[in-house]
């Protein structure tokens, strides 16, 4: 009994977090720069970023504490670019499209208009389609029996991301802006589905930023104070007019 008594109180409290909690929805574009971290390191001597632009669907939803998550289905496009300063305008470049969704916590700081916020959590990244290019770059005829030009790229890819940015509420919307970075050493896994013996790591890496807007579906309710009823002076000691 005292255990179903327990629990009905944990869902009474858990339904009064969830009325005052914030649920928004909206989307992003931003911009990012990508590449690949490939071991042995000789395999990166060329490599430069690559700048890319990506959009998406976003939805927030925090309780009370301003803790919550943020779920997000992105266009991305991810990949890397190499360039040889011995012969002019010479590249390499490998472009490889993803359907990404991250699942990441939520947590802000500040119960005013303008506040900070973090994120961080994972992500699975759907490949979608890919292409190549090059120009003037012999290096792609170097070792094809295990050069990363040649490599089949998986269909799907994981790992963490962590960030943070800056949000502002007016009334039913939020503009917000923030930045990220890819956690490639926690969880990322190889991008190629063979890996051959002299390719140990082949990583994407990410930094990238993006801006945003909100609709806030419902608005966060924030808790007030109980008023009290305080006894006038001089009837404690049972005084009265």
């Amino acid at each position: 009994m005292q255990l179903s008594k327990k629990i009905l109180l944990f869902i009474i409290l858990l339904s009064a977090q969830a009325a005052m909690a914030q649920l928004s929805v909206g989307v992003h574009a931003g911009y990012g720069s990508y590449g690949v971290n490939f071991e042995p390191p000789s395999l990166n001597g060329n490599q430069v970023h690559l700048y890319e632009p990506y959009f998406g669907l976003v939805g927030v939803f925090n309780n009370q504490n301003n803790f919550g998550v943020q779920l997000e289905a992105n266009y991305t496009v991810k990949g890397w670019r190499e360039k040889d300063e011995d012969i002019p305008n010479s590249e390499y470049k490998h472009e490889i499209v993803y359907l990404e969704i991250p699942f990441m916590t939520h947590f802000e700081l500040g119960k005013k208009n303008l506040r900070l916020y973090a994120v961080f959590g994972p992500y699975v990244a759907f490949k979608q389609d890919e292409k190549t290019s090059s120009k003037n770059y012999d290096a792609v005829m170097l070792h094809p029996q295990y050069n990363p030009y040649i490599q089949t790229i998986r269909d799907i890819d994981f790992g963490n991301k962590v960030g943070g940015g800056i949000r502002y509420n007016i009334g039913k919307f939020s503009v917000f802006a923030d930045v990220r970075y890819d956690l490639e050493i926690a969880g990322g896994q190889n991008i190629f589905k063979k890996q051959p013996d002299k390719i140990q790591v082949s990583r994407l890496k990410e930094l990238s930023g993006s801006v945003g807007i909100l609709f806030n579906i419902r608005k966060q309710k924030v808790e007030e104070e109980k008023e009290y009823y305080v006894p006038k002076e001089g009837m404690m000691n049972g005084e009265f007019e």
